[in-house]
């Protein structure tokens, strides 16, 4: 197993390259600005939590490696709401009609975003747990990616504003390294795992799969982050202007 997680380790070094993750770490752009694109990955959020709460956890686990996967959904399963709070300080929650919110949520801006989840459904179906496992360690690497971009944004919007963020500050990236997975007992565990050549095969495709995936959904951030605020956007900007 040690090879495998040595390969998603190199996928993830592949992913740091996405364009979102360069324009995030732009310093001549304001740090306000370049995180007004992030009500287009509301659905990412939302629907991941309902994912790891509801379809790739078992109860009762049949194995360890279930019981891995399972601990580890229930360390993420509140992170949603740090999201909505942090939306709600950047002044990103403007009041809309329902209808507009969906038409925003499933409008051809967000086609890509709204696909992985999708994927995620499909890929997860009829897995081992030893594959979910994997599943989730692919999923995550991308988000410790993102998180990483993210988080010195979110500091630097802390400290010109005073409103602490959650989702996109510290906390969200130190609780992600505290998490089960991440510890040394653990990570020793899962990379002695014997497994066979074929299997080794099969588990990386299963990570170039997700990758794949999550490098379209990045894509189509960026696009969103660098085209300019659409509807919903715009009025937020307007909204927290004028209460500023």
């Amino acid at each position: 197993m040690k090879l495998v997680f040595q390969h998603i380790q190199a996928q993830s070094a592949k992913y740091k390259t996405n364009p979102i993750f360069e324009f995030l770490g732009d310093e001549r752009i304001d740090p306000r600005e370049r995180l007004e694109f992030v009500p287009y990955i509301s659905h990412f959020v939302l629907t991941f939590a309902d994912l790891y709460n509801f379809f790739l956890i078992e109860e009762p686990a049949n194995d360890r490696y279930q019981e891995l996967v399972n601990a580890h959904l229930s360390e993420e399963s509140s992170h949603w709401k740090w999201f909505l709070a942090d939306l709600e300080t950047m002044g990103l929650n403007p009041t809309l009609k329902l209808t507009d919110a969906l038409k925003f949520l499933w409008g051809p801006d967000t086609v890509k975003t709204r696909a992985l989840a999708y994927e995620v459904c499909q890929l997860n179906a009829n897995l081992s747990s030893l594959e979910r496992l994997v599943l989730v360690h692919a999923i995550e690497a991308t988000g410790r990616v993102a998180l990483e971009a993210l988080v010195p944004v979110g500091v630097e919007v802390a400290k010109t504003s005073s409103r602490k963020l959650v989702y996109f500050g510290q906390h969200h990236l130190d609780t992600e390294r505290a998490h089960t997975v991440e510890e040394d007992e653990t990570k020793r565990f899962l990379e002695s795992i014997p497994v066979t050549d074929e299997q080794v095969r099969s588990l990386c495709k299963l990570v170039d799969r997700v990758f794949s995936h999550f490098e379209a959904f990045a894509l189509e951030a960026y696009a969103r982050a660098t085209n300019g605020p659409s509807f919903p956007v715009a009025k937020a900007a307007e909204q927290r202007d004028a209460t500023v």
